[in-house]
């Protein structure tokens, strides 16, 4: 069995994009690993996350754009186009247009931020009364057909 030429699939690009994403991972004719975006348009991007010094290259070099816009609720990051110096944040994450033939301008990995509040941790809201849990409580335990009775 023979294995295609080019790059291998970066794993942090498993875990970072999962199956559910509209955000497609695959491979280019060139044999580089890309991101697609099937949304709308179907687009290419490169894989690395342009931010800092490589956001003044991208530019520089007039490559397109897309800034990540992670979504907590779904767990999978979004992508929305800007054009061209436009509507760009110093502070933002991009990825920059897929161009077969050229050099990524960033190799470096795109990680999610960070939860808000870690799991296990209490939420910090107000403490139920013992009145409040025993009522829960009662609720919790009583079939469904005699709490519709009273």
């Amino acid at each position: 069995m023979s294995r295609r030429g080019g790059e291998l699939k970066p794993a942090w690009l498993r875990k970072t994009i999962p199956d559910m994403c509209p955000l497609i991972v695959t491979r280019c004719s060139c044999g580089q690993y890309i991101i697609q975006d099937r949304e709308n348009l179907w687009e290419s991007w490169d894989y690395g996350l342009v931010e800092g010094d490589d956001l003044t290259v991208a530019i520089i070099l007039e490559r397109p754009l897309t800034r990540i816009i992670w979504l907590p609720s779904v767990g999978y990051p979004l992508l929305r186009s800007v054009f061209r110096d436009a509507g760009i944040k110093p502070d933002g994450q991009y990825l920059a247009m897929h161009e077969c033939g050229h050099a990524r301008i960033s190799l470096k990995p795109w990680k999610p931020p960070k939860r808000e509040r870690q799991p296990g941790k209490p939420w910090g809201g107000r403490q139920p009364t013992e009145k409040e849990i025993s009522e829960f409580k009662w609720i919790w335990t009583t079939p469904f057909s005699q709490l519709k009775k009273k």
